[in-house]
Parts: C-alpha cells; structure tokens; sequence
C-alpha cells in the first residue's frame, strides 16, 4: 500500500535516530514508518526537511511539495493544523501520541467527521481526555513498539548502583530532586542519580525560573550523587542503559514517558513512578517495577531496589518478560490487522 505521512517537525529523517536524541513522538514516527516499509508498504513522510531524502526504504519530502497527492492510507501526525493539506486517500487517521495544545472543538469535530478521520491513539487516558462529543469518531489503539536493540542489550547490574531519570525537568523533577536529598541519598550515599536533560546541561541562561532554581538546587547540592548528562542517540544511549539499576519517572503526566519506560523494561531496567493510569498499561506493579502515590513509598522502593541485588534480578527478569513491550515489526502486523478488521470510516 501507498503511505503518506504528514508531520511538523523540522529536520528529521530516518537517520536522525542515529546521531541525535530525539522525542518520543519522533522515534515513533521513524521506526513505525521504518516498519511499515519492512512489509513492502510504499512510505512517503511529508514534514519540514530541507531536502528529499531516502533511508531504510521510507522517502522524506518537504511538506510544501505536496500537492493533489494520492495515498492508500494517510497518517497526520500529532499536529491538528496538518488537516488544512489536501491528499486524496481511501483511508484517513489523525495520531495522536499526546493531547495537542490546539482545543478539541465543535469545529474540529465536524472536520474530522466531513473528512472521516479515524483516531489512533496510544493511550487511553488521551481518549478518556476529549470532549464527550468526540465518541462520535472512530478511535483505533496503537500500542507502541520497542526497537530490538533494546531486547539484544545486557545489564551489567552487579557493577553499579546508578538510577537515571529522562523526564522534561518541569515535569516533576523538582519533587524527584527533593526526595533525593531528603531520602534517599542519606540512605544509599554511593548510588547516583542521572539526569538527562538539554536544557540542563546546557550552561547558557533561561528567563524560566523553574528551570534556574533547579540549575541553582543541582549546583548548590553537586555532591550528593547528582549529575546532570547530555541526552544521547539511541545506540550510544543504549550502551548507558546497561549501567543503570533503576528508571525513576517523577512525572505525573499520562503519556510523555510512555515509550521510554516501555525500552527500559525491554532491556531488563525495573521502573519506579509516581502513580498515573497510563502507567499500569506499561509496568506490572510489583513485579516489573512499582508505582507508588507518595514520597515516602517512592523513596523506600528505590532504596530496597539499590540495596538488595536479588530484589533487583528478580525485578529485571520479570521487565524482560513484560507482555506489554512488543516488536515494531508486531506493531504493524497489529496495525494491518485492524485496516482489515473494517471498523472505521471506509
């Protein structure tokens, strides 16, 4: 089948997975479209490249070469404003990986409808977010998928006791920072606690003042165990993962760390979070990681987690078996399945 996808990032291509660190809803949109290619689909991915680019089989191309394009399938990513492109296409899907900032309206409503969108969503608690009215479109689950290098990849768990956090330092690394150096680290003062972040590491200055007193709270506290690492492509970042003991995700929001926590436990990583919905569609409580309500309880699984070595094997055999983490290649077996399954606008 013949493909379009139609995204706003600027200067992402295939190969960018392989010498930057990119977003969630980048490495999804590359490794879907990779995959898709892999079962002979024809991918064609319109977005703000400079140049016509092909890698891995999928053609990248500027988004204002499109014109009266024609499609099998037609994929808008994320970005409600893609609506305003024409493509003719016997099959239509808006992805949505988070909720856009744009307002789910009437307006958008009839658009969809008139267009006859379907929805593929990744999570659940993004549907149950929408206006009432939008139960009037058809919705498709995407469950993401897990790139195997993560699966092929070893934890050298005897050698370190280092936990790492990936979480955008507005959302809740505040109150991770906080429980670090009230509990934990006077508990477990070897263990480490990584922090990778771009806005963090960088040493220019920012007018947000969230983001300056938590630069002023990691240099006033620089020896407690706290670093601060530059976020890396996805091979050499993989080589990190495999020194880490714990993924700690402090955020409270329902869909950002999704994909990451999904990759920890493909590698063998126990995650400890604070509790949201979408969580128990990625870790089993107990078993592959825990999920907690309060700093207390968060601070306690991470000591045990560090403390205890057989504690920590049984919790990384248990990830590795984890039913939720699935092959890209499944995900679109899955994705097919449901083209012929014929329960959206046709």
């Amino acid at each position: 089948m013949q493909i379009i996808f139609l995204d706003n990032s600027l200067n992402l291509t295939s190969s960018s997975i392989n010498f930057k660190a990119l977003d969630s809803i980048e490495k999804i949109l590359i490794k879907f479209s990779i995959a898709l290619s892999h079962k002979n689909h024809k991918v064609t991915i319109y977005n703000r490249a400079n140049h016509e680019n092909s890698f891995k089989n999928v053609v990248w191309k500027n988004i204002n070469k499109l014109n009266n394009n024609e499609a099998d399938i037609l994929i808008l990513f994320q970005d409600i404003e893609l609506l305003k492109y024409r493509v003719k296409a016997k099959i239509k899907f808006l992805f949505l990986h988070y909720k856009p900032l744009e307002d789910f309206d009437n307006r958008l409503l009839v658009k969809l409808i008139k267009e006859k969108i379907c929805i593929l969503y990744t999570n659940n608690y993004l549907i149950n977010a929408l206006p009432h009215n939008f139960n009037y479109i058809p919705k498709i689950y995407f469950k993401l998928g897990v790139d195997e290098i993560y699966k092929e990849s070893k934890i050298l768990h005897s050698q370190y006791s280092n936990v790492f956090v990936t979480t955008h330092p507005t959302k809740g690394l505040d109150w991770m920072l906080n429980v670090w150096l009230k509990y934990i680290h006077p508990k477990v003062p070897w263990a480490e606690l990584h922090i990778y972040s771009k806005l963090l590491y960088q040493s220019n200055t920012t007018n947000n003042i969230k983001i300056r007193n938590l630069k002023l709270t990691l240099e006033v506290n620089k020896n407690s165990g706290i670093f601060v690492k530059q976020p890396l492509p996805q091979k050499e970042f993989v080589l990190e993962l495999t020194k880490y003991k714990l993924h700690l995700c402090p955020s409270l929001d329902h869909d950002v760390q999704y994909l990451s926590i999904l990759e920890s436990q493909a590698i063998g990583i126990p995650v400890i979070a604070r509790e949201t919905g979408s969580l128990y569609e990625c870790i089993y409580n107990n078993e592959t990681g825990y999920i907690v309500k309060d700093e207390e309880s968060f601070a306690r699984k991470v000591i045990q987690v560090l403390s205890d070595n057989r504690l920590f094997i049984t919790l990384s055999n248990n990830s590795k078996l984890n039913n939720h983490v699935i092959s890209w290649r499944d995900v679109v077996s899955n994705f097919e399945r449901k083209l012929n399954e014929n329960t959206f606008y046709r």
